[in-house]
């Protein structure tokens, strides 16, 4: 199978997106953040490791469509790396989780940078209508065990963009899957998805991942008045089933 993949990517290699791929430039207060973040995560999952310079990334791109003004949410805000690189260039954001996450208090500290988190569930968020420009949705629908009541409740506080990324289950299919590192698991319905998982030893709550989607169709279906607006893709097949970032807009209702 890895020869398999080889051979293919040598002969249709992902192709480079102009904003995804672009070469950042990289602030000396980036750089600072960068190196506190890395002493403050703790070490062994590179997921965790490259959160930071992920974000930074994602912050390039929110910026070539959104531009810098507004205040922003972060949905899943997990470890604060994500708030960490947008306050680094001097934007507002707060970010939102179930759960209160210290290594975010300490990462924040450790910088000198404001952390502004609430701990709230993403179906009952604590804030007004439009309170928010644009935010971000980053790896995080697929954990929501109620994403149809998270998806109303974003839009509500959301008068802009909002920026999405989450796993195309297409892709994963006869691969590992992307949380758990179990090949062919997303070949199953989800309750089995669940078992399968149990017995790998993946048992808590935590653990379980509620929904890999197929579509970007599927995914937009859960953000009520709102228009997809740009898709980003480093592949060479449909996007709408092959995407990277899925960036919808707040439509006005009627």
């Amino acid at each position: 199978m890895k020869l398999l993949r080889r051979a293919f990517r040598r002969l249709f290699p992902r192709r480079l997106d102009p904003v995804m791929d672009a070469t950042l430039v990289r602030s000396a207060e980036d750089e600072r953040c960068a190196a506190i973040y890395r002493a403050t995560v703790p070490e062994g999952d590179p997921f965790v490791l490259g959160r930071f310079d992920e974000a930074l990334r994602w912050r390039h791109v929110l910026d070539s469509f959104a531009g810098r003004e507004g205040c922003l949410l972060d949905l899943g805000a997990g470890n604060g790396a994500v708030e960490l690189a947008f306050v680094s260039a001097g934007r507002t954001i707060v970010g939102v989780d179930p759960i209160w996450n210290e290594t975010a208090r300490q990462l924040h500290r450790a910088a000198g940078l404001p952390l502004r988190r609430v701990v709230a569930a993403a179906e009952a968020l604590p804030f007004r209508d439009g309170t928010f420009a644009h935010a971000l949705c980053l790896e995080t629908v697929e954990h929501l065990a109620r994403p149809h009541e998270a998806g109303r409740e974003m839009m509500r506080v959301v008068g802009g963009t909002i920026l999405l990324t989450t796993p195309p289950r297409l892709r994963y299919l006869l691969a590992p899957d992307p949380h758990f590192g179990i090949r062919g698991l997303l070949l199953l319905p989800a309750r089995l998805q669940e078992r399968v998982a149990a017995r790998r030893g993946f048992r808590g709550p935590h653990h379980y991942v509620d929904r890999i989607y197929w579509t970007v169709g599927q995914i937009a279906a859960m953000f009520p008045f709102s228009a997809v607006e740009r898709i980003y893709t480093r592949s060479r097949l449909p996007r709408r089933l092959f995407w990277d970032a899925v960036v919808l807009r707040r439509m006005n209702r009627l």
